[in-house]
């Protein structure tokens, strides 16, 4: 099927990478010996939530492919895609701040990808 907003689906693949990413640095960080000094309810939220990140992080892919097909319709779709950037990039400065200017960095190219698509796409 021809994609009617190529940016969209760029989007729907850089949630994709980063959905495998988040859960492949939450694997590696759920090693890190302090974990086991959490009381087990707070282990538990902490890697419920992590998971829950990556299963967000794929949503949004699934979200952004469907808007390479159809554009964004409505002030719903705008808003939406509008709140994924701003949780990206506020994440972003979060992990800056924090020293991991990797993920930083990844995740402000993603919610500029997912402004200019949006932008792009709005009819």
């Amino acid at each position: 099927m021809a994609q009617k907003h190529p940016l969209l689906l760029a989007t729907a693949i850089a949630h994709g990478v980063l959905s495998l990413g988040h859960t492949t640095k939450g694997l590696e960080q759920f090693k890190h010996p302090s974990l086991k000094q959490l009381p087990r309810a707070l282990l538990g939220a902490v890697k419920a939530g992590w998971y829950e990140g990556s299963v967000f992080f794929a949503i949004m892919g699934i979200l952004n492919y469907k808007w390479a097909q159809t554009g964004i319709v409505d002030p719903l779709d705008k808003l939406v895609a509008s709140l994924i950037s701003v949780l990206c990039l506020g994440a972003g400065t979060y992990y800056f701040r924090t020293g991991d200017k990797l993920t930083a960095g990844i995740l402000a190219i993603v919610a500029g990808l997912q402004a200019v698509a949006v932008r792009k796409a709005s009819t």
